[in-house]
């Protein structure tokens, strides 16, 4: 869940608070980032974090990183500019996190600012009306066109009229494009002499995104429904709820359940490639209430011998000659308890299985060693759209069972057999994308089509249009484009008696891929006439 923070740098951040004249906005709002890089640090580690500052352009100050002091460094060196130009950077962030990401990770972008509105045609209010009277096309900047949330941070004063108008604008820019996000501005102070604006009241306001967007998700992981075997983990990023809508428009939401139990084992390869909504690490969830009274046992032991060393410069008198007093050693080590996580990816791993998981009622999901390298493997967690039978080929989830529960003469192998029975001439392309070859024998054999063009040039584009329609019917969109690398990858790679229409065809046939239009089901890709195929 990569995040994107985009600090304003115009000129009015450069403002001094009004009744704190020590602190600006500007130095407010890097003080909240740092709180919330603060919490990232302690409770999400493993967090993607990118800051772009703007003003009437942008800057991509430090990019998608891990290491959070790059970050502090970073901002104490950003320089201001001029104006505020809120659809510019959010141009560059839907350009940046689609190159970078793609459109199937969810985004989360923290705009902190001080809610400037903007002049002329490129102003907030500008963005509303636009919307309000027109169409929004894919040229708009919102609503991103993946999953996403943007947290607006208002660093300001609610009883400054500006600044509440420019708050109220923001709000109804996310409504107008239907845009999933929300804004978070400082608490009213309780008495009225103080400053209505401060660090204190910024970092509560940074603490509760950060709590709202950031907080993982810890759940118990148990080794079947009965087994004594759990343990306490983290699944990160933490999962989002599902909505899913019906035939008559009524959408449904469902969330993962906090107790994961592993109902089963299966090979992975007769698990294959299945649709998934998202994955996840899975991590043992460190510390607990031992840690707590170790920090603090610590701490306070060293503020006891930092005041008697002050005293006399001597130990404490249970260094000096043995005494009884209690160690941080002789509270209790989770550190060395046996973990659940670690004997189950071992596992896993060496028995090349994987296994199968009830999340929620009728929700399945899979946990499996997935290896990014040779040296480091973690645990993975697959989870499936809702429903008992969303793995064609594994048949019915709630009815599989050991060996020793099939009855006589029964097929123990996989594929499951269909109930219904097909016609033998439904020869669909994407049936046997199962496996890995079903995939690379199709793809081949639409370049196997353009190397004979001309005279293969109605196979070609059959066999082509066959493939698209696959693709679009499993929301295997990808393809689409990595087909298109393919066909232009092959125009150097023509012999050179091949026919000049060949790469005309290959080039023509993968901007046609590329085209929004033509990832319409219905639509078809033909050929382009030329001298060499004389199509009329």
């Amino acid at each position: 869940m990569p995040t994107i923070i985009a600090l304003d740098v115009s000129l009015s951040m450069t403002r001094t608070v009004p009744g704190n004249n020590s602190q600006t906005f500007h130095s407010l709002a890097v003080h909240g980032i740092n709180t919330f890089l603060d919490y990232l640090q302690e409770n999400s580690r493993l967090e993607q974090v990118s800051l772009i500052v703007y003003s009437s352009s942008y800057e991509t100050v430090v990019d998608f990183t891990r290491d959070y002091d790059l970050i502090r460094q970073a901002l104490g060196k950003v320089e201001h500019y001029d104006k505020t130009c809120l659809e510019t950077v959010l141009h560059a962030i839907n350009n940046r996190f689609q190159t970078t990401w793609g459109v199937q990770n969810y985004c989360q972008l923290i705009v902190v600012s001080d809610c400037g509105i903007g002049i002329g045609q490129n102003s907030v209010r500008a963005m509303i009306m636009a919307r309000k009277h027109a169409t929004i096309t894919p040229v708009d900047p919102l609503p991103f066109q993946y999953p996403s949330n943007i947290c607006f941070i208002c660093v300001g004063d609610m009883n400054d009229s500006v600044f509440k108008q420019g708050t109220q604008l923001y709000q109804q820019l996310l409504d107008v494009s239907k845009q999933k996000g929300q804004l978070f501005t400082p608490a009213p102070e309780k008495s009225e002499s103080e400053a209505a604006l401060t660090k204190n009241s910024v970092e509560a306001m940074f603490q509760a995104m950060s709590v709202k967007n950031y907080q993982p998700f810890q759940a118990v992981l148990k080794c079947g429904a009965y087994s004594k075997l759990h343990s306490n983990i983290i699944i990160w990023p933490s999962p989002l709820p599902h909505v899913a809508k019906d035939i008559f428009g009524v959408e449904t939401t469902r969330f993962i359940s906090r107790q994961i139990e592993i109902c089963g084992y299966l090979s992975l390869s007769d698990i294959g490639s299945p649709t998934y909504i998202s994955r996840h690490l899975i991590l043992p969830k460190a510390g607990g209430e031992n840690d707590k009274v170790r920090n603090e046992f610590e701490k306070l032991e060293s503020e006891i011998r930092n005041f008697y060393s002050k005293i006399d410069g001597g130990p404490l008198e249970d260094e000096a000659s043995g005494g009884s007093s209690m160690s941080s050693s002789q509270i209790p080590n989770d550190s060395n308890k046996e973990s659940v996580c670690v004997l189950l990816h071992g596992a896993l791993k060496i028995e090349n299985v994987a296994a199968l998981t009830l999340l929620a009622e009728n929700w399945f999901g899979f946990i499996y060693s997935y290896a990014d390298s040779k040296k480091k493997s973690n645990l993975m967690l697959t989870v499936l759209p809702p429903g008992a039978d969303v793995v064609p080929w594994l048949g019915d989830l709630r009815y599989l069972g050991t060996m020793e529960d099939a009855l006589p003469g029964e097929n123990l192998s996989f594929p499951v057999k269909p109930t219904e029975k097909r016609s033998y001439s439904a020869n669909i392309v994407g049936g046997c994308w199962i496996r890995q070859a079903g995939l690379q024998s199709d793809i081949q054999k639409v370049l196997r089509h353009a190397k004979k063009l001309p005279e293969k040039t109605q196979h070609f584009y059959k066999e082509l249009n066959r493939i698209k329609r696959a693709a679009l019917s499993l929301g295997f969109v990808e393809l689409l484009e990595g087909l298109a690398i393919i066909l232009e990858r092959e125009i150097p790679l023509l012999p050179p008696n091949a026919s000049p229409d060949c790469s005309i065809q290959l080039k023509h046939s993968a901007n046609e891929l590329r085209k929004m239009i033509k990832q319409d089901f219905k639509a078809l890709i033909v050929a382009l006439p030329t001298k060499y195929n004389q199509i009329q």
